[in-house]
């Protein structure tokens, strides 16, 4: 939809002026009105002024009615606030909404309710999502078989775990989503009628040359007069922020929105903290010119909930406010808004200057640390890596064989980008996202947990064909591995260290039945122990968790991706042992390497053991490496006490 049109506001946001107005919210400068707190009311009546009147022309004032209370009495005053509620929504909010579906409510005992029973299902979720916390849910609406309504995001977590729960009868199933929220949302009458008569303000606000809002001195606006949508603090913001919400209604996209509005005057309105019209942050964070001349701003905290807001405001106009008069005004506001070339007509920095501040003031992502292999001079576990990557592109049945055993345990978990379901198909019905699954509780949580090596290959083998870029490419991996201690030794001799490997990466992937072709990151981590006796190698991964990420698509055929089968596509060298078998010791020289060593270090007896039967398999020169690795963080009780 086009911006609105109409007859320009005539207020030009380079010309601020600076003499003391007589606009604004009252007709006649006087005292100022305060509320009951002692702020300045933002479009509250001022003393000896005739307050705004209703349709009905009267400006009589019943005894209880509060300060400042329009024309028509608390009533009215209330029901315009409702409407304005009932109309925004959400949109004023300053925290982030995540939109919820729920289905199930049809099928309830509640579905022959008057409003179809959505009024008692939010309350239950409400009551039943969290119960250290409250949760408030915003309007529901019924439309089809859901029911929409929109969270808080930091409340969505704990609304999740109640996926699958009954209510009235019938179980509910709750999805997050992205889809916009139903359009056909039923207003009531003066709601409507409301927005209508904001939608006008607009057209005759709105200047399209420009990119303009002229939202200046709205106190004498004829529309929100008649109204009486500026008689008290509480109602004038209300209706700031629906003016912002539907101007933003306006337009299809953000872009659009961002291209449409890059000016805004707010000159001549009483307002003494930018609180009062915080929603303008929320609503247009790339606004490039702003006009808060001639208002009440006294003190840098009257406007320092701005100051990470805005980022791309290149002119500011403050004058006619008090704090301009401030100490180091100019250096204060210029560090608030790192792109701001112009305050107040002065030239405050150069283009090259606010490309620099915006720089400094943007997170920087942390530096990304070379690999780190601690895992002793045998390489365990770049061997491993190396075996793993090649079989698990080539010969995933092979790999499981090798490497996996009966404990062996597991899981994959993703997280879909919006939209893109068909490329995490294949994933999504093994992943165990608890987050996706709404918690814990859901029985996917324990079915998707892999343990057996046959199981493991089974679930391996319906995921897309993979190639990895070899580990002769650093710059393409990173890798921590770091000892394991205290795992048990299967062979029963006690205790035994083992390897913990982090692999962050990507590969290229080929899903054959969507014929989709992408490259794809991922997390992998690996725990590895000693394996039983006989087992093809002395280690065994114990637990195996992938986390898949971003998927980038790629043109089919650009690069071939080997399909994985149950023979390797091309030749692969011998999976080359990671350590040498275990050696074949008699009790006597046990004894004698677990003196030796004690000697040498002065562990005792059981400590001095444990070294030595993990992972350095009986080698003396290995486990006194190790034994100088792990020196700090072994406890009093490994060695022998003094005599």
């Amino acid at each position: 939809m086009a911006p609105p049109t109409g007859p320009r506001g005539g207020s030009n946001i380079r010309k601020p002026t600076t003499r003391a107005s007589r606009g604004g919210v009252a007709k006649h400068r006087a005292a100022t009105r305060t509320d009951r707190d002692g702020d300045v009311s933002m479009g509250a009546p001022i003393s000896g002024s005739n307050p705004p009147t209703g349709p009905s022309g009267r400006g009589t004032r019943g005894r209880g009615a509060a300060r400042g209370a329009p024309a028509r009495g608390s009533r009215t005053s209330s029901r315009l606030a409702q409407n304005l509620k009932n109309y925004i929504g959400e949109g004023g909010s300053k925290h982030a909404k995540t939109t919820l579906k729920i289905l199930g409510v049809k099928n309830s005992k509640a579905a022959s309710n008057s409003d179809g029973g959505v009024k008692g299902l939010l309350q239950f979720i409400e009551r039943k999502a969290d119960k250290d916390k409250k949760i408030v849910l915003g309007r529901g609406v019924l439309d089809g078989d859901y029911v929409w309504v929109k969270a808080n995001k930091d409340d969505v977590s704990s609304i999740m775990h109640l996926n699958g729960y009954q209510y009235a009868g019938a179980p509910i199933t709750i999805e997050e989503t992205t889809e916009p929220f139903p359009t056909g949302t039923k207003f009531s009458k003066d709601a409507a009628d409301t927005r209508q008569k904001l939608l006008a303000l607009l057209a005759k606000r709105y200047n399209a040359e420009q990119k303009l809002l002229d939202l200046s001195a709205l106190g004498t606006d004829d529309i929100l007069g008649n109204l009486g949508a500026v008689g008290s603090q509480s109602l004038a913001e209300k209706s700031f922020r629906a003016i912002i919400h539907v101007a933003g209604e306006q337009f299809k996209t953000a872009e659009e929105k961002r291209q449409g509005i890059q000016s805004v005057s707010l000159a001549r309105n009483e307002i003494s903290d930018v609180d009062q019209v915080f929603t303008l942050a929320y609503s247009l964070p790339h606004l490039r010119r702003l006009d808060l001349s001639n208002n009440r701003l006294a003190t840098f905290s009257s406007i320092a909930k701005w100051k990470q807001e805005f980022r791309y405001l290149e002119e500011l106009y403050l004058v006619g406010n008090p704090v301009t008069g401030v100490a180091d005004y100019a250096v204060q506001i210029t560090q608030w808004f790192p792109c701001l070339q112009i305050l107040d007509g002065n030239i405050v920095r150069n283009p090259q200057e606010a490309v620099e501040a915006l720089k400094a003031m943007t997170p920087q992502p942390l530096a990304q640390l070379p690999s780190n292999l601690r895992d002793g001079e045998n390489n365990v576990a770049s061997i491993f890596l190396r075996s793993f990557f090649q079989l698990y592109d080539h010969d995933r049945p092979a790999l499981a064989a090798q490497f996996y055993d009966a404990e062996s345990v597991a899981s994959l978990s993703a997280t879909p980008e919006p939209g893109r379901d068909v490329e995490w198909k294949p994933y999504m019905k093994y992943s165990r996202n608890i987050q996706k699954l709404g918690g814990s509780r859901n029985p996917a949580v324990v079915q998707r947990l892999f343990t057996g090596a046959s199981l493991i290959a089974e679930m391996w083998k319906s995921l897309p064909a993979t190639r990895h870029a070899t580990l002769d490419q650093p710059e393409l991996w990173i890798i921590d591995c770091h000892t394991f201690p205290h795992l048990a030794d299967p062979s029963g001799h006690g205790l035994a260290m083992g390897l913990m490997i982090n692999v962050h990466g990507q590969f290229e992937e080929a899903d054959m039945t969507e014929e989709l072709y992408g490259t794809r990151t991922f997390s992998r981590s690996f725990i590895l122990g000693p394996s039983k006796p006989g087992a093809p190698h002395p280690y065994r991964v114990l637990s195996d968790q992938l986390t898949i990420h971003k998927w980038t698509p790629r043109a089919a055929g650009a690069a071939s991706v080997p399909v994985t089968t149950g023979a390797p596509a091309a030749p692969i060298a011998p999976v080359a042992p990671v350590v040498a078998a275990v050696p074949v010791i008699d009790d006597a020289t046990r004894v004698q390497l677990i003196q030796e060593l004690a000697r040498r270090t002065g562990m005792n007896a059981q400590y001095s053991e444990l070294c030595l039967s993990g992972t350095a398999n009986w080698n003396f020169d290995l486990a006194l490496q190790s034994f100088e690795e792990q020196r700090a963080n072994l406890p009093p009780a490994a060695f022998t006490a003094p005599a």
